[in-house]
């Protein structure tokens, strides 16, 4: 890396880390709150449409913020216009589809196709996924010039912004759910937030105003290298959605709803850490290929040491934690929350791993991340099924804690066949698990 990019990535960096934080705590406490004013069963059926919104938007994922930052082009104003142009599309072609699935939920539900002791029957979920899907046209008209700021590791104003709208959406959601409490507070807060964020792009100083543009070159250039990433989107939402996706047929809208707040607590750290990967340490790699290529093994390892550190250490504290944890945050009705809370710890263990993924977009090799995309959904579709009918939700939650850990071993095989790889540097990192989990031990003794 060159100084100024240290000091881009650093500075960058900085702002990444306090408003992924900041955003975190803003999620916990609005959490906390919401978890004494609303039902774990809307949480639960919230969790599906987030799911389904989430997944709808990886399948028509064309990889614009990939295409952007690794293109030669992806600053010049047709290349972007056009990439807004494609984004908008995209918006719209999510919110017919997340219509269609709503009617079909109905119509399933009218005629008995659907359990209603599971998600799926939830009577609300039909209407409140044809609200939630307006954010995706809203979330369309995004200035397409928030990428480039992620190309050009110019993080300030996209954080701020991103708070900003989580901010106001949040205090919508509070005050709705403390004169009304009902599940609409999260509906319509989410549909602001989304509404600021869109206002802010455009109101902020941060690029030229978006224009209609349908570039030839462009849309190839985005098509071809975006084909792999839209598959490993389609994989990555299987994975990613999918214990969402198959609980939701299996358990509660209590039981997800429950869940939901374990899997935020043990996910709460990895965002962050994803968030670093894909906003800094992509674009790190990145222009260190296209500067500085003799450069790469040594910034790739002092970037993923200092990742596992972090994500080992916190494995081995919430796993000793969890459940102490989870009694001093929620009432007893999310005491199940606790178990799961520290089996899905584990998953940390895996986190360094994301860094190898971005290692292979800024080597323009998406495939191999779709290849290690479609291994874990495979691993992951078998097991869990398997593991639900033997042992129940305590399967189900086993599962979940291990594909990131397959990945780990996975990611090491591509880099080492493909790349470069030094085990002494992959597993330099690992006592800080044992490290953690004593001190862990130490703080739920405390806490008990």
């Amino acid at each position: 890396m060159t100084r100024s990019l240290k000091q881009r990535a650093a500075h960058s960096g900085k702002w990444v880390i306090a408003g992924h934080f900041t955003s975190q705590l803003l999620r916990l406490g609005s959490n906390l709150v919401l978890t004494r004013l609303l039902v774990p069963e809307m949480f639960g059926v919230m969790a599906m449409v987030t799911a389904i919104m989430g997944g709808l938007a990886m399948f028509s994922d064309v990889g614009l913020l990939q295409n952007i930052v690794q293109s030669k082009r992806g600053e010049e104003k047709d290349y972007l216009n056009t990439a807004w142009t494609i984004q908008i599309i995209r918006g719209f072609v999510i919110f017919l589809i997340a219509l269609a699935l709503s009617y079909g939920l109905y119509l399933s539900g009218q005629y008995g196709l659907l359990s209603s002791d599971t998600v799926y029957g939830n009577v609300d979920l039909p209407l409140i996924l044809a609200i939630v899907s307006i954010s995706a046209i809203i979330a369309s008209f995004n200035s397409i010039h928030i990428l480039v700021l992620n190309r050009k590791l110019m993080m300030s104003k996209l954080i701020i912004i991103d708070l900003l709208s989580q901010i106001i959406g949040l205090i919508f959601m509070l005050i709705w759910a403390w004169f009304h409490r009902d599940i609409w507070a999260l509906v319509f807060g989410g549909i602001l937030g989304a509404l600021v964020k869109m206002l802010l792009t455009h109101t902020l100083n941060i690029g030229e105003p978006c224009k209609f543009r349908w570039d030839k070159d462009a849309v190839g250039d985005i098509f071809h290298f975006g084909k792999w990433i839209f598959l490993s989107s389609i994989f990555g939402f299987l994975l990613n959605q999918g214990d969402r996706i198959l609980l939701g047929g299996l358990i509660s809208p209590e039981m997800l709803g429950v869940y939901t707040v374990a899997f935020f607590l043990a996910n709460a750290l990895k965002d962050i850490i994803t968030k670093l990967i894909s906003s800094v340490f992509y674009p790190v790699l990145s222009e260190t290929l296209r500067n500085s290529p003799e450069n790469l093994e040594s910034t790739y390892y002092k970037i993923r040491n200092k990742i596992d550190a972090i994500a080992f250490f916190s494995a081995g504290f919430i796993f000793a934690s969890g459940e102490a944890i989870v009694s001093i945050l929620y009432d007893s009705r999310y005491q199940d929350a606790g178990w799961m809370l520290q089996v899905l710890s584990l998953s940390l263990i895996g986190a360094g791993s994301l860094l190898a993924s971005q290692y292979f977009l800024s080597r323009g090799k998406p495939k191999l991340e779709t290849l290690l995309v479609f291994v874990q959904v495979t691993y992951f579709y078998l097991v869990m099924p398997v593991l639900f009918y033997f042992y129940g939700i305590t399967g189900s939650v086993i599962a979940i804690a291990s594909y990131p850990i397959l990945r780990l071993f996975l990611s090491m095989f591509l880099m080492k066949k493909f790349f470069f790889f030094n085990l002494n540097k992959e597993l330099i990192m690992l006592p800080l698990i044992a490290i953690g989990f004593w001190i862990g031990n130490i703080v739920a003794n405390i806490i008990i």
